[in-house]
């Protein structure tokens, strides 16, 4: 009986100190995440630690091991930017995107702050941008413009009800044409994102669309809209769109390396081509919490910045967003009772770029979730850890 008593306790400390190691082992694990400051280069950005602008290492530390101990997250990219300083930069494996079909899985990488990422539609923020240099150096004269005026070879569709819309309807998404690019999957000949991509004149092809509503009363989501923006500053610039940015837009930032797409008929796809690496996409929502400059130079106006993070319509069919800017969605953040006002760029698969103006803050994911469901929602890792660094919470 003793030696029975003594084979149960036997067994019994080493079920228990197993498995005590086996806990032990795993907060090792999970704690393993150290944070670094990110890597100073020549690429124009100025880095510094966390505390250095007053955010607490810990909801990172929390946020970097879950994330870590998630498997298949799809997450690529995150970057954080505050008070004028790149203090947060990490990278992770992932698929690389393949345009056919659109969305699917590439080459499996580690990714990296020079390896150009597809950002879908944050392009339409980025042509947004391109707009605004467009006004601010009087090519285009007013934002409240009939578009036909700027288009007189449309000016035959352009007629009646039709002839009443603006740029600021293209640039908020209330034209009022019918749009359809959700009922198929990308690819798919009946998506009119796809119709783009194929047609000889894209921009009549948008424009043909029939009114569903009166221009600048309804939101109603249409990425063709975009590519019209785009087609007027080329014609009011005489420069095609790649050339204007990298003249006014990428160059100014010390953008050196980027790929836009093209639709067949040689068009810029700018709603929703155009890949650069993390880095220098921050670069260019700095110039929202930084009155519009980079080292010194004025690249947008400050009224342009005002006018493009306010709610110019509501988007109630948006889970995500409660109103739309110009090219930006806005929404707000509650957390710990807090709230925090935000407008963003968004792209499908995940790509996000959040501006926190009163924060001087700005934060990047770029992810790859296309076909694939979203494992870690950027939403959720914004809300439940990186606002929570901020001090007072």
């Amino acid at each position: 009986m003793r030696m029975f008593n003594n084979m149960i306790l036997f067994f019994l400390t080493v079920f228990f100190l197993s498995h005590g190691s086996c806990s032990s082992e795993n907060n090792r694990e999970t704690d393993s995440y150290q944070y670094s400051v990110p890597d100073q280069t020549t690429d124009g950005w100025v880095t510094g630690s966390l505390s250095e602008v007053e955010l607490e290492e810990g909801p990172f530390i929390q946020m970097m091991n879950h994330i870590n101990g998630t498997h298949d997250h799809g997450i690529h990219s995150i970057l954080l930017v505050k008070n004028s300083k790149l203090v947060f930069e990490e990278y992770f494996n992932g698929f690389q995107y393949v345009s056919n079909p659109p969305g699917s899985d590439g080459e499996y990488i580690l990714y990296n702050r020079e390896e150009l990422h597809y950002l879908a539609s944050v392009t339409k923020s980025v042509t947004s941008v391109l707009t605004g240099i467009a006004v601010n150096k009087g090519f285009v004269t007013d934002m409240n413009d009939q578009i036909v005026k700027y288009l007189p070879q449309y000016a035959d569709i352009l007629t009646g009800i039709k002839a009443g819309i603006t740029l600021k309807h293209l640039i908020t998404m209330s034209a009022g044409l019918a749009w359809d690019e959700t009922t198929y999957p990308y690819g798919d000949i009946n998506n009119d994102v796809t119709r783009l991509f194929i047609s000889a004149d894209p921009i009549r092809f948008v424009l043909e669309k029939p009114l569903l509503t009166t221009p600048g009363t309804t939101f109603f989501y249409n990425s063709g809209a975009t590519n019209v923006l785009a087609e007027i500053i080329e014609e009011t610039t005489g420069k095609d769109l790649g050339t204007f940015a990298g003249e006014f837009l990428f160059n100014p930032l010390g953008i050196e390396n980027f790929n836009w797409e093209k639709f067949n008929s040689g068009d810029f796809f700018a709603s929703g081509g155009l890949w650069l690496n993390p880095r220098d996409l921050a670069k260019i929502g700095f110039l929202f919490i930084n009155d519009g400059a980079w080292n010194g130079q004025q690249i947008i106006s400050q009224n342009w910045i005002t006018e493009s993070q306010q709610a110019s319509i509501s988007t109630p069919t948006m889970s995500f967003a409660g109103s739309y800017g110009y090219q930006w969605w806005i929404r707000e953040f509650n957390t710990n009772n807090r709230t925090f006002h935000c407008f963003f760029a968004a792209g499908w698969g995940e790509q996000l770029l959040f501006v926190f103006p009163q924060h001087n803050m700005l934060i990047l994911f770029n992810c790859g979730y296309f076909l694939t469901p979203v494992v870690l929602s950027p939403y959720n890792l914004v809300a439940d850890y990186i606002l929570k660094s901020i001090p007072g919470l």
